[in-house]
Parts: C-alpha cells; sequence; structure tokens
C-alpha cells in the first residue's frame, strides 16, 4: 500500500495488524500465531480439526462471534495475566496487545501501555518502512477488520 509511505508516524498515530499482509507475506500466520501457544495448547491443537467453528462470545459486548480452534485457542491464551510479558519481544508483545484487543487500532502509547514497553522505541520500531507480523499504520480508507 503505498500510502504508508506517504505518512510519517508519529506517537498519535493507529497501528493494526494488516492481515491482508500476511496473504502476500512468505510467514505462515497460522504458523506465527501457534507460537503465542503455550506447549499444552499446542498439543491440545494438534488433536483437533482446526476448521471445527465455535461460537465465542465477547466477555465485554456480549458479541458472539464465530471462531476456529486456533482463534479459540488465541482468545484463551490472550486472557492470561503472562500473555504479554517481558520476556517476549517487542513485535511479539506488540502483536500480542493486537490479539487481545481484538484488533482495535492503538496508537505508540496505547501500545506502551498495554505491553509496558516505551513509547518512543514502540514507534521507532513499527512506524519505518518496515513491516514486522503485519503491523502497519492504520488509514482510515483501509479497514481493520481484514
Amino acid at each position: 500500500m503505498a500510502l504508508n509511505y506517504l505518512i510519517k508516524p508519529s506517537l498519535d498515530t493507529k497501528f493494526f495488524i494488516d492481515y491482508d499482509w500476511w496473504e502476500t507475506s512468505r510467514d505462515d500466520l497460522q504458523i506465527y500465531l501457534l507460537t503465542h501457544l503455550s506447549e499444552e495448547q499446542q498439543k491440545a491443537l494438534a488433536n483437533r480439526d482446526m476448521q471445527d467453528m465455535y461460537d465465542y462470545v465477547h466477555p465485554e459486548t456480549g458479541e458472539v462471534f464465530a471462531l476456529d480452534a486456533l482463534g479459540m485457542a488465541i482468545r484463551e491464551s490472550s486472557r492470561s495475566d503472562d500473555f504479554i510479558s517481558d520476556h517476549i519481544g517487542l513485535i511479539d508483545s506488540v502483536f500480542r496487545a493486537f490479539l487481545v484487543n481484538g484488533n482495535q487500532p492503538l496508537n505508540a502509547r496505547e501500545l506502551a501501555a498495554a505491553t509496558g514497553r516505551n513509547a518512543a522505541t514502540i514507534l521507532k520500531t513499527i512506524g519505518g518502512v518496515h513491516i514486522y507480523r503485519g503491523i502497519r499504520p492504520h488509514i482510515a480508507s483501509h479497514s481493520a477488520d481484514a
């Protein structure tokens, strides 16, 4: 998306996970998501059909979503107090913050509050030309619900 090169992100610029980015990436989203699960959850998923769909009720809004087995496992993991910790890398920590909040756009300050990392460091890392794990600036004309 050429528009990303036209803006200089600031601490107030909102970011999100652009799942469309994963379609053209060499990386596999499903494999990457599995790395965010505990070993026990990974083993449990190995015995499930990943295509099985489940109803997930959002605890705050009551909205019901259909999630596959991996999506349910991610939701369960994201409720753990140690899902976002100092023991994981910055990009993984930011990615997990978006997993926790349902990929709602967040700025560097909000990401800092969610991850315990420095806002300026977050901005310097995800606000550059390189796109890490699909995390990019949210542009109003581009949907974050992808």
